[in-house]
């Protein structure tokens, strides 16, 4: 293992470069060095510090993302975590930072893991602050945490609150609509300004019991409140064949209030050296309401809808380890049960329970590292309409290291979508004087079959992957817009295919001074989408940008990127904003003082386009929260006690689940 810590002295000031890395596979180990430990104050910090190619890091909101999106699974110990648990992290007790690049079937859907190895306080106490607050709009994002520990026993108490108020919003609106006689009509909206209101909150209550790294048994119980308020309103001009008819004034509303209670409890057992048991179950409540009005002089629209689900997500996982291989397999369901109240007077009941069983092999043989593993997923649906389906899911990953600088890697793998509760939502609801919408009950799950071929290397703090990949989805859940008895309706249907083909180039360096790092994501990815009855094209660059700035006490940190469009259906709409973030901060003991603007530059906006041909539009939407957002924030640390190492979670258990909801435009 090379040691890369580059230290020296200038002015009594130590300077962090990087921490020792090991690359094993698609494995990248990497250890903070004691200097690094000591000049940040949380865990987000310390993996700002270390400078890991493939993320990108806000040091002051606590968010961790894959650089190019897709899911990312954060874990610390191996179980799954939330933004406050790495805040919550002393960097003293932060070990090993462990990143797997194309994980296993095992893991479900994510496309990377960064695990987070900690050591376990014997006895102590600590608590943690993060408060950010806008000095010019109403936003604020704050987290915190209490931890105890005595013996075996760890008890942690968190919350965080991410309110955005007074938030002044308005859009831009074209629409055309070709009705069932042959008339066309065209009808512009010119936005004004309103208030709007997002607020979501999240309190943790959790306890750990471990027995060395025999066993771990979590318990935490998880409560989310969402009460969000959306109001748009505006001019309208409808024109008829081109000649203007009216103007009129168009406002819709939509209150959306939900509270998710869940118990996750989790076990791990360690039979012997080469045998592990692990088992999660999590249930859980959902209520909530989600109210809509939309009124012009010629329409006037109320519907409330009441929701109340249930879901219960279990999984159990065998690993064993044989020679220099490991195989895993096990099995995971996740049954939801939803019951929505139209307007107090009908009722609509869902049920559906989707299990998959797995089985994987993983090997390293010299230079060649593979894995092959197989799913079968079962998806069930007792209501509104029965459904029985059954799909295989396969996978392969392998990779070939000539040398120690870099490899070629190719994956391939096979998906199973099950279709949404609002896809599968019967209910024909308005949206407003030509266009309705409803579910269908009738559509089923489809796959998506994924290919990458990636080649990476390394040369001491430089980076570099290139990537080349294609998703195809046979037969997928989307829209379209039809006649049904002279009416312009929206529904679902499994037709056609859509397929997103990529390439795109990444990049880590360091910049003129070793401190200094760039990550940058360069690409190109063209969409065809095939549905019933049309057929689109679309293509788009997109770039994705990260320089930080790591040295003694101070940190600075500028991320860019550009609009990420994506096409499904007849729908082009954002992935990926527009945006630019700027933050400082610096660290005096156990505190950590920040500042920054959220793009301080330009009006941004955020564009969607229905491409369809009876009932299409093109839409601007803008919100003042995002643009020249300026704050200034504080995070604290303080923990006291003993430590020791402690076991390894290795499930995926976030779950974050929908319910049945109002159109709206």
């Amino acid at each position: 293992m090379l040691d890369s810590t580059y230290i020296k002295h200038e002015l009594n000031e130590v300077v962090i470069t990087a921490s020792d890395n090991r690359l094993i596979g698609n494995k990248t180990f990497f250890y903070p060095s004691k200097e690094l430990k000591d000049v940040t104050n949380n865990g987000v910090q310390l993996l700002a510090g270390l400078q890991i190619p493939d993320l990108i890091i806000n040091p002051a909101t606590g968010s961790v993302e894959k650089l190019g999106g897709g899911d990312l699974s954060i874990r610390i110990n191996g179980r799954p975590a939330s933004q406050i648990d790495i805040i919550s992290l002393s960097p003293k007790d932060i070990t090993k930072v462990e990143y797997i690049s194309e994980p296993g079937v095992r893991y479900g859907e994510v496309k990377g893991v960064i695990d987070i190895t900690v050591k376990r306080r014997e006895i102590g106490y600590g608590i943690s602050l993060n408060l950010l607050q806008s000095v010019n709009r109403g936003w604020g994002n704050y987290t915190g945490a209490l931890k105890y520990t005595s013996g075996r026993s760890e008890w942690m108490l968190d919350f965080q609150s991410n309110p955005m108020w007074r938030m002044s919003a308005f859009r831009k609106n074209t629409e055309h609509f070709l009705l069932s006689d042959g008339a066309e009509i065209i009808r512009l909206e010119n936005g004004m300004k309103a208030p709007n209101r997002m607020a979501s909150h999240r309190v943790s209550l959790q306890h750990s019991y471990a027995i060395g790294s025999k066993l771990l048994l979590n318990t935490q119980l998880r409560v989310f409140r969402k009460n969000d308020r959306y109001i748009s309103e505006g001019r309208i001009t409808t024109m008829t064949g081109g000649y203007e008819a009216r103007n009129d004034f168009e406002r819709e509303e939509l209150p959306i209030k939900s509270t998710q209670i869940d118990l996750d409890v989790y076990l791990h057992w360690k039979i012997n050296k080469a045998n592990k048991l692990y088992f999660n179950m999590i249930p859980t409540v959902i209520n909530g309401s989600n109210n809509r009005s939309y009124l012009t002089s010629e329409v006037e629209l109320f519907t409330t809808i009441s929701n109340r689900g249930y879901r219960l997500f279990g999984e159990g996982v065998w690993e064993c380890r044989i020679g220099n291989g490991t195989l895993s397999s096990g099995i995971r369901s996740l049954g939801e049960w939803n019951d929505a109240s139209y307007n107090k007077s009908l009722s609509v009941n869902e049920k559906s329970v989707v299990s998959a069983l797995f089985v994987e092999w993983k090997q390293t043989l010299d230079k060649i590292q593979y894995s092959i593993g197989i799913g079968g997923t079962a998806y069930c649906v007792k209501e509104p309409l029965k459904h029985n389906y059954f799909n295989a899911n396969p996978r392969t990953y392998i990779r070939y290291t000539p040398a120690t600088w870099g490899g070629i890697s190719f994956i391939g793998n096979v998906n199973t979508v099950s279709p949404t509760v609002n896809q599968l939502n019967p209910v024909l609801q308005q949206v407003d004087r030509f266009q309705w919408s409803r579910g269908n009950p009738s559509v089923s799950v489809f796959q998506q079959y994924e290919t990458k071929l990636e080649f990476d290397g390394r040369y001491k703090e430089m980076s570099l992957k290139f990537t080349v990949g294609n998703t195809y989805s046979h037969k997928p859940i989307m829209g379209a817009k039809t006649y049904i008895e002279h009416q312009i309706v929206r529904t679902y249907y499994n037709f056609g295919y859509n397929n997103n083909f990529t390439v795109k180039a990444q990049f880590g360096l360091p910049i003129f001074i070793k401190q200094l790092t760039l990550s940058l994501e360069g690409g190109w990815h063209r969409t065809v989408s095939k549905g019933f009855n049309y057929r689109h094209n679309y293509s788009q660059p997109f770039v994705n940008s990260q320089l930080m700035y790591v040295k003694g006490p101070w940190w600075i940190m500028v991320k860019y990127n550009t609009t990420y469009n994506v096409l499904w259906g007849e729908d082009i709409y954002s992935a990926n904003n527009n945006m630019l973030n700027i933050g400082v901060g610096y660290t005096c003991r156990n505190a950590t003082f920040m500042a920054g603007a959220f793009n301080p530059i330009g009006n941004i906006n955020m564009k969607s386009r229905d491409l369809n041909a009876i009932a299409g539009f093109d839409r601007e939407y803008y919100v003042s929260s995002t643009r020249q957002l300026f704050w200034v924030g504080v995070t604290l640390n303080l923990y006291k006690g003993k430590k020791r190492s402690t076991s390894q979670r290795k499930l995926h258990n976030s779950q974050s689940y929908e319910s049945i909801s109002n159109v709206k435009k």
